[in-house]
């Protein structure tokens, strides 16, 4: 040894114990300082990430997610961005995208409603009921909806009615005028608006039957026209498919008989026989 080093007494075994504990403390306090970082961190993520799920929760809602309108208990009156009006039925539904009124203003319904749409020549204004579609560029007219039954009433303007199973087929309705479906998409009707006043009147309207058995186009000329047909029962089950436009009840009867290769007889003024 060097004398002239300096002499260092050698530690205790109680000093060397509190200095390790000392030292595992230091130890301890860093490592608890390390952890409470990586909490407040990962804490600070967790906030962040919190927030911008709140935050897009709202601009979905705000931007995306289209606006719901229920009639529960009541008839519910609703005004559009575009002026246009609408009494929503009891019981019905209609969804109303955020984008609207754009190029073409699409709202989509379940049940029934009346509209009231405010005019623009260039933004048409397009209801959709399940695969129809009522498309106007200002009007007043009412959408009626019953299991697969698909009416529209029109109190003012013109209506196109189209179904997206045959978007090719189109019908226009008039004032007055009733397009129905008959509960079935076979089916296609344009006539007057049921009323006392067109009872007895010899009216015009316009059919379309696809591949349709007699029994059923029967019943529904019987309903359209307010007559009675009667036919050979063995011919309940022909089929025929007719689209007439703007036809009397004797006109139809007659193409339908043709179809069928059968005579008609006339008992009455509504009163019409198919005989072989």
């Amino acid at each position: 040894m060097n004398n002239k080093d300096p002499y260092i007494e050698p530690l205790t075994s109680q000093e060397a114990e509190e200095d390790w504990i000392a030292i595992i403390s230091r130890i301890r306090a860093h490592e608890a300082k390390k952890r409470k970082r990586k909490i407040t961190r990962f804490a600070s993520a967790i906030a962040a990430s919190i927030l911008l799920i709140i935050g897009s929760i709202f601009t979905y809602r705000m931007y995306v997610l289209p606006d719901v309108y229920y009639a529960k208990d009541k008839d519910v009156a609703i005004d559009l961005k575009d002026g246009s009006h609408i009494t929503l039925s009891k019981g019905s539904k209609l969804t109303v995208d955020k984008s609207f009124p754009s190029d073409t203003r699409d709202v989509f319904l379940e049940g029934n409603a009346v509209f009231e749409v405010s005019k623009s020549k260039i933004h048409p204004f397009v209801v959709h009921a399940g695969s129809y579609e009522a498309k106007v560029l200002g009007t007043v007219f009412k959408v009626s909806q019953s299991g697969s039954t698909f009416n529209v009433d029109l109190y003012e303007g013109k209506v196109q009615v189209s179904n997206s199973a045959r978007p090719k087929e189109a019908y226009i309705i008039h004032p007055k005028e009733t397009f129905s479906n008959m509960g079935s998409s076979q089916v296609a009707t344009v006539a007057p608006t049921t009323n006392k006043e067109h009872k007895n009147k010899n009216i015009a309207a316009t059919l379309a039957f696809t591949d349709f058995y007699l029994s059923d186009a029967i019943a529904i000329v019987e309903r359209t026209y307010a007559i009675k047909i009667r036919f050979p029962a063995d011919r309940a089950s022909s089929k025929i498919s007719v689209l007439s436009q703007e036809a009397t009840a004797d006109e139809l009867i007659e193409r339908i008989s043709m179809q069928l290769n059968l005579n008609i007889k006339k008992s009455n003024v509504n009163t019409f026989e198919l005989e072989e």
